[in-house]
């Protein structure tokens, strides 16, 4: 089934490290409602210390049973012309990636992948100190043209640039640090933590917690902020999903949420078919 840029669906980033069997499962179980795109996972990978090889990736791709919306090429983490050659190498091979520009490349090396691809993702984004200034001097650049800003989701730049794709991993912070993005609409979040729930919250702010499926009394016990299932993963999700909803619906921009896990897909799925259910997304 091909899927188009305009349909609402649930927008999943994955890196290929974790595609393994139990989380590609969990993907064709949602595959009705999921828009994929597949990320190399280079960064991951040089992290750990396992680089990836080209060839792995292709055959990877080749067999992967989830059709993937889109992917991106196999960057080289440091190595602008390692990234180039594996793009152009795909390209020989078949492949249709989405080629990665990074912070500290030529700028003519954006407008060569442009004249391969209708789509660039720009690099270098996450945790970069000042890179509110590149993203501006490279949306002017791409004058127009598609993009993906990798790892940046910041609302005023959405709302300025209206870039075609991006995405995030801050769904999962409320797991990660016992405190929670909740989702208030209009594009703005308020960060909410346990000792918030200590008294009775805010009248908006538990209204709309009871909107996204969780009773806000739940949130005053330990059990509610730990665990792959926790209340406030549950709730983390479903307001994260509700923000990716909201920003196609009026600024036209995909927001994808990167993810690791089956439980993860299963919670953002969830989410996803309890927001379209009550049509209040």
């Amino acid at each position: 089934m091909i899927i188009d840029d305009t349909s609402e669906r649930l927008n999943l980033l994955v890196a290929y490290p974790y595609l393994n069997g139990g989380l590609v499962k969990t993907l064709q179980e949602h595959a009705g409602i999921v828009r994929l795109v597949v990320d190399s996972g280079a960064f991951t990978a040089w992290k750990a210390g396992k680089p990836i090889a080209l060839d792995d990736y292709c055959r990877f791709l080749e067999t992967l049973p989830v059709t993937p919306w889109r992917y991106f090429t196999l960057d080289v983490v440091g190595d602008p012309h390692g990234t180039l050659k594996n793009y152009e190498t795909m390209l020989a091979r078949g492949f249709s990636p989405v080629p990665i520009f990074t912070r500290g490349e030529d700028p003519s090396v954006l407008e060569h992948y442009y004249q391969t691809s209708d789509l660039v993702g720009i690099g270098g984004l996450v945790a970069t100190k000042g890179n509110t200034g590149f993203v501006n001097g490279i949306m002017q650049k791409a004058a127009g043209r598609k993009v993906h800003l990798l790892g940046f989701t910041r609302i005023e730049f959405l709302r300025h640039y209206r870039p075609y794709m991006c995405d995030a991993s801050s769904w999962e912070s409320g797991a990660r640090f016992a405190s929670l993005p909740l989702y208030m609409g209009g594009g703005r979040f308020k960060v909410v933590t346990k000792k918030d729930f200590a008294a009775r919250p805010p009248q908006d702010v538990a209204g709309l917690i009871r909107r996204y499926g969780i009773e806000p009394s739940e949130l005053r016990f330990d059990v509610a902020w730990r665990g792959g299932y926790s209340a406030n993963r549950r709730l983390c999700a479903t307001s994260c999903v509700a923000f990716s909803l909201d920003v196609q619906r009026n600024l036209g921009t995909l927001v994808f949420l990167a993810l690791t896990t089956p439980r993860a897909a299963n919670v953002l799925a969830e989410g996803y078919a309890h927001l379209i259910k009550r049509g209040k997304a």
